[in-house]
């Protein structure tokens, strides 16, 4: 009966949650650079609790994006800060990743805590890229991660949850950094939150 109620607590361990927080970015504003081709959004990020610890990331660079570009760049934030000790391609087009890292990453004037690289080679005409239409599932693992950290703003400059780099873009710069236009409705009680919390500060 204990090796039974062991193997149990186990297996629980790392079951996926059955309710599962969810955060979702769409990505229709330009941050700085071109502005993509194609219509906005032009690409879409899932975050979802997976397990304890243990949060899945799904870029959906969407069809609606113009031919030929590509996503090479996501970067978030996280609060409070936790160290990501793994990072694992699991769905889509996997080929696509390159890395995912904690720290600091100062990108167009602003610091964020996550960078999740994509590959940029065009060998094979750039089979490797995750191109419209195209998606890929990282999970990221870290000592108390979950969704609700990265619900929080980069430092300095102006301040996203998120952006991304577009490139291939065809216009003059040949690339955008794009960050979320209007949230998803899932997001929007937590918006509405923080926006209360910020009135509220105001006017003490």
């Amino acid at each position: 009966m204990k090796r039974s109620l062991a193997t149990l607590v186990l297996l629980s361990a790392f079951a996926p949650l059955a309710h599962a927080a969810t955060l979702v970015f769409n990505y229709g504003i330009v941050y700085t650079g071109d502005t993509p081709s194609g219509t906005a959004p032009w690409m879409t990020v899932t975050l979802t609790d997976f397990a304890a610890n243990t949060v899945d990331v799904k870029i959906d660079h969407n069809a609606t994006s113009g031919a030929g570009q590509f996503v090479s760049e996501v970067l978030l934030n996280l609060n409070p800060f936790v160290t990501i000790s793994s990072a694992t391609a699991i769905a889509g087009k996997t080929a696509t990743f390159a890395s995912a890292a904690s720290g600091s990453f100062p990108n167009a004037g602003t610091t964020f805590d996550v960078d999740v690289q994509l590959n940029t080679s065009n060998a094979g005409g750039g089979a490797q890229r995750l191109l419209p239409g195209d998606s890929l599932t990282v999970r990221l693992v870290g000592n108390g991660l979950s969704v609700a950290n990265f619900d929080d703003l980069s430092n300095g400059g102006n301040q996203v949850r998120t952006m991304a780099h577009i490139q291939n873009t065809g216009g003059q710069l040949g690339s955008s950094k794009v960050t979320e236009g209007v949230p998803e409705p899932a997001t929007m009680t937590v918006l509405a939150g923080i926006a209360l919390a910020a009135a509220r500060r105001r006017r003490k």
